[in-house]
């Protein structure tokens, strides 16, 4: 069963990227539609995802707190808001 309604926020353009990349790799008929900042200077970049299995939140938090997450320049902030279960998730 497919999940939908994440929402992933990022600070930079790159990072906004990089997560993509790794749905993208792991979830190839994962759907995004991402986002630039709005005002520029004052909003952030991010995504929604839908249709991505339920591990991918799992996976997703395993990279972020994991050493492979030096990758990223900026912080990043997760909302799962489906039905069931709601899930926030933010990481410095």
């Amino acid at each position: 069963m497919n999940m939908r309604n994440l929402k992933i926020y990022c600070k930079t353009e790159d990072d906004q990227d990089l997560i993509v990349n790794l749905i993208l790799e792991n979830y190839p008929d994962a759907q995004i539609s991402t986002w630039e900042p709005d005002p520029v200077d004052t909003g952030s970049w991010g995504m929604f995802v839908d249709e991505f299995p339920a591990r991918l939140w799992g996976q997703l938090v395993e990279f972020l707190t994991t050493e492979e997450s030096w990758a990223l320049d900026e912080d990043v902030e997760m909302a799962l808001e489906c039905e069931e279960p709601r899930m926030y998730a933010y990481y410095p």
